[in-house]
Parts: C-alpha cells; sequence; structure tokens
C-alpha cells in the first residue's frame, strides 16, 4: 500500500502518495515514495515486477501551515487542515470534495490539501501488473463534482492499456493521466499538466 506516506503527523506539507521523493526528504524519508518502495525495498520487483499491483488513494491530506503566506510543498505546517465538506474527516478529503473548490476556484490562503493524479505511464514504463484504488467511495462516484464523468480516477485505470507488456516503454498515445488544475490565493501557481501529484489550497467555509 503505497499511500499515507506523507500528512499532518510530519509537521511539513507533502504529498500523500509522492511518485518521487521530495528534495527536502532525507534520513529515512527518502524511502516514503513510490518509486523507492517498489523499486529498492521490494525484491519482487527486482524478480518479477509483473506480479505487484500499485495502489492509488482516491482522497487527500488536508494541512495549515504554520506560516500563511508560505503554502508550497514542505514548508512547516501548524496542525491538520480544515474539515471535509461532506465526510467530515478532519485530515483527509476524498477527491469529490477536493473537486469542488477546484472547478469554483475559492481558496483559504493558510488551507491545503496535497492529491495525486494516477501514475499510469510509471506503470506501464515499469511493467508492473496492474493498479487499485482506496476507496471507491472517495471517487466522483456521481460525476457531478469533478465534471470528469462518474468515477473519474476509477476509470481512468479501467481504461487505461494494460499495464504488463513486452515493452517496458509505451507511446506517449498510450498514456492516460488524470490531470489536476491547481489554485492558489497567491497567483504564483498554475496548471500543470505533466504533475504527477499536487497540491492545492482548501476553500473557504
Amino acid at each position: 500500500m503505497t499511500y499515507n506516506l506523507h500528512g499532518s503527523q510530519d509537521g511539513y506539507t507533502e504529498e500523500n502518495s509522492p511518485l518521487y521523493k521530495s528534495l527536502n526528504d532525507t534520513g529515512t524519508n527518502t524511502f516514503l515514495n513510490v518509486v523507492r518502495l517498489y523499486t529498492d525495498t521490494n525484491a519482487d520487483y527486482r524478480n518479477a515486477p509483473e506480479k505487484l499491483i500499485v495502489e492509488f488513494p482516491a482522497y487527500g491530506q488536508t494541512f495549515t501551515p504554520s506560516d500563511p503566506s508560505n503554502t508550497g510543498i514542505s514548508v512547516p505546517t501548524a496542525n491538520a487542515g480544515t474539515l471535509g465538506p461532506y465526510t467530515e474527516e478532519p485530515v483527509t478529503w476524498a477527491y469529490y470534495e477536493i473537486c469542488t473548490f477546484l472547478n469554483d476556484g475559492a481558496t483559504e490562503g493558510n488551507k491545503l490539501v496535497g492529491y495525486d493524479n494516477v501514475k499510469t505511464k510509471w506503470l506501464k514504463q515499469n511493467n508492473l501488473e496492474g493498479s487499485m484504488l482506496w476507496t471507491l467511495d472517495m471517487d466522483d462516484f456521481t460525476g457531478s463534482f469533478c465534471n470528469q464523468g462518474q468515477f473519474p480516477l476509477t476509470s481512468t485505470l479501467k481504461s487505461a492499456p494494460e499495464v504488463h507488456s513486452t515493452s517496458c516503454m509505451a507511446s506517449v498515445s498510450d498514456l492516460q493521466q488524470v490531470n489536476v488544475p491547481l489554485y492558489s490565493e497567491n497567483r504564483n501557481w498554475k496548471r500543470d499538466s505533466e504533475a504527477v501529484d499536487s497540491v492545492s489550497p482548501v476553500p473557504r467555509e
């Protein structure tokens, strides 16, 4: 299971399930990313990668930065962010909850949530068997929040080409990813269609 690798308990902002380590990760934290966990610590990956399945989170971890003007990756945090508007969870927001403020562009400068895009490109390139999602009820099951149809994360995983292949590389046309825009009150952020992981402010209540 490659999620909950980072959260408000760390004392700094970071993605929930990062593909690669952050520039600020040191010591044992350099192992808290999907690539290191699968390639460096897993004998099955080295011997039979086609037997491995990668799990994706359909939710994000929330944060409250210590300095409201510093809202980036690996910045100090005071505590977890606000409750999810529907799940009312204090630490995590479901993907469909994240979409509610990404669509509106509403922000609160010192509230952040880290969330993840589907990493099908990496799966394909490394010849892994497949993927699974935790959990279905956190995906946009109604299709009314994200404007991407019902179960957008699940559908992307399902419709992506077969992961296992005789080749470790895939053409760009074969790869499907969920790309989510970034919004910030400070206007320094921009949409990054190539981003694997993302961080975005939490909406005003």
